[in-house]
């Protein structure tokens, strides 16, 4: 089949599905971790496996083309990973970050830096963020109509 075509089919895949189909061959490796495949990811599922060197490696693989991203519950990512996150994904609009309990305000710091088309993020149960992280955002990404 045609790349394209094939570029096509794997859009319908879900996270695991994709993963799958980059173990095939290489050729289908390059095709199924093609950025256009991942614009909106949710890894709540594999919370309990997700570690900051995940979200560092999704982002600088696709950040270009990521818009939505829901890490709700990865409560072994970091600061660092965010900010890593935050310089490869300017086009991110949607962001969970609920239950993320070891990020602090340095990872709205770096959302307001480096993604102003944010709009709706989700910070609840983020105890380790204060008001700052909010007027960070407020400042930086002035498209944000939803935050909790």
């Amino acid at each position: 089949l045609p790349k394209e075509l094939l570029l096509r089919i794997f859009s319908y895949l879900d996270v695991v599905s994709l993963c799958r189909c980059a173990q095939v061959s290489k050729a289908w490796n390059v095709l199924a971790l093609d950025g256009s495949n991942w614009q909106e990811v949710d890894l709540f599922e594999f919370q309990v496996d997700i570690e900051g060197i995940v979200v560092e490696n999704l982002a600088k693989r696709c950040g270009g083309f990521l818009k939505s991203l829901s890490l709700n519950g990865c409560q072994a990512v970091g600061d660092s990973a965010l900010s890593t996150f935050a310089r490869n994904c300017p086009n991110i609009e949607q962001l969970n970050l609920g239950s993320c309990s070891r990020l602090t305000d340095h990872t709205c710091h770096s959302l307001s830096r480096h993604c102003p088309k944010l709009s709706v993020m989700d910070i609840s149960s983020c105890n380790n963020m204060t008001d700052n992280s909010l007027r960070a955002v407020g400042r930086g990404c002035p498209l944000v109509t939803t935050s909790a």
